[in-house]
């Protein structure tokens, strides 16, 4: 069976990525999160991903007290992240995401960061496509609401 194209990463991911320099603190990040509206921030060095950095993450931090928000997300990021290209299918990001326990997945082209998929994109891709080839209105609003 083979996957449309419109069942690929690239059809479903968010783009451009919010994303935190490396040296950059847990403050920031949190702001930054805070202002977009999101879960989480891709920490790069120059362009390239070095690691990820999550509301969790931060409040694991801020629990254990001592002036945490201005250490470099460098220190406090999760270093392995796993990745997706973008003609990956949409069964395989699931895969991988419920293999890894992960709820985002930066999307890579040459190794550039082109675009984030997220566990809100899939649902998404599962409604619509649990309601093709006739999607209700009200459901269209709901996918076009990013």
């Amino acid at each position: 069976m083979s996957t449309r194209e419109e069942d690929r990463v690239k059809r479903v991911m968010s783009s451009p990525v919010v994303t935190i320099d490396s040296k950059g603190n847990l403050e920031s990040a949190a702001q930054i999160m805070v202002e977009h509206e999101i879960g989480s921030v891709v920490v790069v060095e120059g362009k390239r991903p070095v690691g990820m950095i999550t509301e969790r993450d931060i409040t694991k931090q801020v629990i254990k007290g001592g002036g945490v928000l201005k250490e470099p997300v460098k220190n406090l990021m999760t270093k392995k992240i796993v990745t997706a290209p973008p003609d990956m299918s949409i069964q395989e990001a699931f895969e991988l995401m419920l293999m890894n326990k992960i709820r985002r997945l930066p999307v890579l082209e040459n190794n550039n960061l082109i675009g984030i998929v997220t566990e809100k994109d899939l649902m998404r891709w599962v409604l619509r496509v649990s309601y093709e080839p006739n999607v209700p209105e009200h459901i269209r609003m709901i996918l076009d609401a990013k």
